[in-house]
């Protein structure tokens, strides 16, 4: 007869990273980890979820793996997991102890970085653009050296994250470099 298993730990999915914004923690993935069964004859895991404890709706089966990554987990959501083994000839162990994860009901607030945006319209202007978190502020600043940098202007992220600025200052200089630096909140 085959072991039972226990878990060994549960972890919430590590950090994505895009471009513009650094999303935190999902809440609705999921990592589990569990210890090996010790019987030779294990050749694979299966792992049982469902939203009533010891009633598992789902099954999915994870080969050798000692990790299982479930997603699409709906916020606000309790979920109950438990582990079988199985050997080749498809005998499957009893379940192992039950963990379960209650899914944050409100997923975490992204932190979008804003992105700057530099042309020259046809009266030879710098115009800047750039996205960023709606309603907060920034000041630009431009330098010609990267050493000494002049405040230029004062820009708020419009209701969709946007915003445009001509530097009235930038006509006839060969290059000039733009920084912004958030005011509020």
């Amino acid at each position: 007869m085959l072991q039972n298993l226990k878990f060994a730990s549960f972890v919430v999915v590590v950090l994505r990273f895009s471009v513009l914004q650094s999303v935190a923690v999902d809440p609705g993935t999921l990592t589990l980890a569990w210890d090996p069964n010790s019987d030779p004859s294990v050749v694979g895991y299966r792992l049982y979820d469902g939203i009533a404890s010891q009633n598992y709706t789902n099954v999915m089966d994870v080969g050798s793996n000692l990790t299982a990554t479930v997603s699409g987990l709906i916020p606000g959501a309790t979920y109950f997991f438990a582990v079988t083994a199985y050997d080749n000839a498809g005998l499957e162990s009893t379940f192992s102890g039950q963990i379960s994860y209650s899914v944050p009901a409100t997923a975490p607030r992204p932190l979008m970085l804003p992105s700057l945006f530099i042309a020259q319209n046809s009266s030879g202007l710098s115009v800047l653009s750039g996205i960023g978190p709606a309603g907060y502020a920034y000041d630009i600043y431009a330098s010609m050296d990267f050493s000494s940098w002049l405040a230029v202007g004062t820009v708020t992220m419009d209701s969709s994250g946007t915003f445009q600025f001509t530097d009235g200052n930038s006509y006839g200089i060969p290059s000039r470099f733009y920084r912004l630096k958030q005011n509020t909140p």
